[in-house]
């Protein structure tokens, strides 16, 4: 059997203060050039590299916004508990009251704060995601 061709060995990532050399030139990032194995401790004060697996995800957000935004679902998923029950409280006094017209007016503030979700919503979906990265990466 042969060997993997080159373009499947792992390469590894040059330090920050290290100028990057391109795929495949120069020596790792270890001391001598070498790559610190599974288990070695690096030494204080180089970056660590976190992967976050089951953060949260922009296009669910966005799902829950749109189809169960008037009852603030997407809220919960952002981790907003007190402004989803704000936002359920609105959508059931303005759909309970919309007969009397006092209804649209909490109606129109719930749909107003959905719009500025709409915008909002990639930003606190990023801002959870690095909370997450922090501490599992233990910073």
């Amino acid at each position: 059997m042969t060997d993997e061709p080159e373009y499947y060995t792992a390469q590894p990532l040059p330090r920050r203060d290290e100028p990057s050399r391109g795929y495949g030139q120069g020596a790792g990032f270890g001391p001598a050039g070498t790559v610190p194995g599974w288990g070695h401790q690096r030494p204080v004060g180089q970056p660590v590299n976190v992967n976050v697996v089951g953060g949260r995800s922009i296009v669910l957000a966005y799902v829950l916004w749109f189809f169960l935004g008037n009852f603030g679902v997407h809220k919960f998923y952002l981790a907003q508990p007190f402004q989803g029950i704000f936002y359920l409280v609105l959508s059931a006094i303005g759909w309970l009251t919309v007969g009397i017209l006092i209804g649209w007016f909490f109606l129109g503030l719930l749909w107003l704060l959905m719009l500025i979700d709409l915008f909002v919503i990639p930003l606190r979906v990023g801002a959870l995601n690095a909370r997450l990265a922090r501490r599992v990466g233990g910073y």
